[in-house]
């Protein structure tokens, strides 16, 4: 007996499509018996949740079933963006945990998020349900029913990786005056100039303002807006002065050959996990060619045999910059022994 994945889509959003999931995965792992069912569902299933959840009970036996819905779901079998799709790991009755209290495994609605819940001591690794727009259906659950804000068990993986696919254009800047959520001046001179050559190459809403000092462990924060009678930047937080600030841009070519790098300098020299759980954004999946998915082909050569599932939503939770954070655009992995 072992922790298995399986992965199902069919013409509508019924039952049958999570049951099948589901018990695809009990069959691959030689499982009679399911522990805890971590169930993803695609949005097309918004009034069937109840339903389903209560079927997957009935088949398993199991109302440990914790997960969310989202734009789209994956396992290591396939993906869908576009179907109504179901992707589950099933764990086995008698698996002995894999916890300690300051780590959890957090699911959130896009509304909910707020920092003295997602800092309220520990480590919180996971993703926010939804679509790209955080306007869309969702839902999340754990043991079986629904949530209207989040849900969180304790989970400890071995190894996060996150892969934020962002590509810094700049040099570092140091704030040196901001008024709220306008970014006035960096390196005691007028914001705007040091942005502007960017915004004849990249949209607006792809250009990022990276907060930290290294690239790698960065905070990236949208660009809002610009106001060029004050010469000042609009961010999507407010940052505060002193902070070291660089601009990027989303580069989805650069975010899959990241997530690759980062998965072979995680596994290298090491025995392969047992299982993984992934979270993905919607619009990070939109950039590929709709017919093939780069994270998803970098994940399933970097984890060969290695059983994962996990969604496309609206946002990650990770572990980032000594704190926990939402991030978008990007792809975390947490792998299991």
């Amino acid at each position: 007996m072992q922790v298995a994945s399986g992965y199902a889509y069919g013409p509508r959003a019924t039952p049958q499509v999570a049951i099948a999931a589901v018990s695809s995965a009990m069959a691959r792992g030689g499982l009679s018996h399911a522990g805890r069912i971590f169930l993803f569902l695609s949005t097309h299933f918004q009034y069937e949740i109840n339903t389903t959840l209560r079927a997957v009970t009935q088949v398993t036996g199991s109302f440990d079933i914790f997960g969310a819905s989202a734009a789209g779901v994956f396992s290591d079998q396939d993906w869908s963006l576009d179907a109504p799709a179901a992707a589950a790991i099933v764990l086995p009755a008698q698996m002995p945990a894999s916890s300690t209290p300051n780590s959890h495994f957090a699911l959130a609605a896009p509304n909910a998020i707020n920092q003295q819940w997602l800092n309220r001591g520990g480590q919180r690794f996971g993703g926010i349900a939804g679509d790209a727009t955080g306007n869309g259906a969702y839902a999340i659950w754990q043991n079986g029913r629904q949530h209207a804000d989040f849900v969180e068990i304790e989970l400890t993986p071995r190894d996060i990786i996150l892969s934020q696919g962002f590509h810094a254009l700049s040099p570092q800047y140091r704030i040196s005056a901001s008024n709220g959520l306008m970014l006035e001046s960096l390196n005691d001179a007028a914001a705007y100039p040091t942005l502007r050559p960017w915004l004849h190459q990249y949209d607006l809403h792809n250009l990022m303002a990276g907060i930290g000092d290294s690239v790698s462990d960065m905070l990236w924060i949208p660009v809002i807006g610009v106001d060029e009678h004050k010469q000042a930047i609009m961010l999507a937080h407010e940052i505060p002065v002193g902070m070291s600030l660089c601009w990027g841009h989303f580069d989805s070519t650069a975010a899959s050959q990241d997530l690759g790098l980062q998965l072979m300098n995680q596994l290298a020299g090491r025995a392969q996990p047992k299982w993984g759980l992934a979270f993905s954004g919607h619009r990070r999946a939109m950039a590929g060619s709709g017919l093939t998915e780069p994270d998803w082909n970098v994940l399933r050569s970097a984890l060969p045999g290695v059983p994962f599932a996990g969604f496309y939503g609206n946002g990650q939770i990770a572990p980032l910059a000594k704190s926990n954070q939402v991030v978008d655009n990007s792809v975390l992995v947490a792998l299991f022994d």
